[in-house]
C-alpha cells in the first residue's frame, strides 16, 4: 500500500519523539530534526510506509550515533512479557477454543509498537491483557484455522519484541493441536524501532519452538524484492503464511498468493481507512478479502 501525506506527518512526529529521548538541548533538537524534515522532502510520492520508515530512522541512528534506539525497552519488553507468559497460558488451555483465544492474545500483543503507540511499556502491555478478549472486527480466523490443521507447514512473520511473546505463546498452543506442523519464524536482519530480530527471539526461547529466517530486512515490514533469498524462498514454499502487525501489511498487502493471512491492531487512520475500519480494530484477515474490506 502506497503511503498518504498523513504518513509524512506521522513520521515527523516519531522522530520528534526520539528526539526528545535522546537530546535535551533545544537547539539541538531543533537543528537535528530540521535534518529529517530536509531529508523527508526528498521522498518521492508512492513509496510504502515502511520504506520511509526505513530511510528516516537510519538517517536518525546516523544523527544520534545509535545502532539500536530501543535496544533496551525491547529486551525489557520482552522481560516483561515472559513473565506473563504461564499464567496467560494457564488462562488458554481452560478455555473453550484455546487456538482462538491464543490468536487474539497475539494480536492483542501488537500494540507493543514504539512507532505507532507513544505510550510507556507498561501501559502498554496492561492494554494487551484489557482487550485480550475483545472480538475481531474482521476474522477469518476460522478458516485460517481448518487450513492449518490441513497443512503441514506456517511461516509466521512477527513484528515487534514484546508482542513476540504472544506469539510465542500462539505458536505453542498451534503445536499443541498440531505436533508435525513445520513452523518457521521470520524476524527483521537489523534493528528498525521496536521490531523484533534474532537476538530477540533468542531470549525470548523462540529458537526451541520454530525455525527462525532472517529477512535481513531493516524495515517495519517485509518487502519482498529487497528480502533475503531464503525467506522468498520460504514466503512462496511454505502452505500458509500469516504475517503480524501493521509494517507487515504495509509491506505485503499487495501480494498475491494462497493462505496469506494477515493479523494486526489498525493503529493508524491510513490503514483503518484503507480497511474501512474504525482506529485500533483487532484484524484476522485472508489476504484475499483486502481488495473488498
Amino acid at each position: 500500500m502506497k503511503s498518504t501525506s498523513a504518513c509524512l506527518v506521522c513520521h515527523v512526529s516519531q522522530a520528534q519523539r526520539i528526539l526528545s529521548k535522546y537530546v535535551n538541548n533545544e537547539e539541538e533538537k531543533w537543528n537535528l530534526l530540521t535534518k529529517v524534515l530536509s531529508d523527508l522532502s526528498t521522498v518521492k510520492y508512492g513509496l510504502k510506509p515502511i520504506d520511509i520508515s526505513e530511510e528516516m530512522y537510519t538517517n536518525l541512528e546516523k544523527y544520534l550515533k545509535i545502532d539500536d534506539i530501543f535496544r533496551n525497552e525491547k529486551k525489557k519488553s520482552n522481560e516483561i512479557a515472559l513473565k506473563l507468559y504461564d499464567t496467560f497460558k494457564l488462562k488458554i488451555l481452560d478455555s473453550s477454543d484455546p487456538l482462538y483465544d491464543a490468536a487474539k492474545l497475539a494480536v492483542s500483543g501488537n500494540l507493543v509498537d514504539f512507532g505507532a503507540m507513544p505510550d510507556s511499556l507498561e501501559f502498554l502491555i496492561s492494554k494487551v491483557t484489557e482487550i485480550w478478549n475483545e472480538p475481531f472486527s474482521i476474522d477469518d480466523f476460522e478458516e485460517f484455522k481448518l487450513k492449518l490443521l490441513k497443512s503441514n507447514s506456517l511461516l509466521y512473520l512477527v513484528d515487534n519484541a514484546g508482542e513476540i511473546v504472544f506469539d510465542k505463546l500462539f505458536i505453542d498452543i498451534i503445536k499443541s493441536f498440531h505436533k508435525d506442523l513445520n513452523i518457521a519464524v521470520a524476524v527483521k536482519g537489523q534493528p528498525i524501532i521496536n521490531d523484533a530480530t534474532i537476538e530477540d527471539a533468542k531470549q525470548i526461547g523462540l529458537d526451541k519452538l520454530a525455525k527462525i529466517i532472517d529477512t535481513g530486512l531493516k524495515t517495519p515490514g517485509v518487502t519482498i524484492s529487497k528480502s533475503t533469498e531464503e525467506f522468498r524462498k520460504a514466503f512462496y514454499d511454505y502452505e500458509i503464511v500469516l504475517a503480524k502487525g501493521q509494517g507487515n501489511f504495509e509491506g505485503l498487502s499487495d501480494e498475491k498468493r494462497k493462505n496469506l493471512f494477515f493479523a494486526l491492531i489498525a493503529k493508524c487512520d491510513v490503514i483503518s481507512k484503507f480497511l474501512g475500519l474504525e482506529k485500533n480494530s483487532k484484524i484476522f484477515i485472508n489476504s484475499k478479502r483486502i481488495s473488498q474490506a
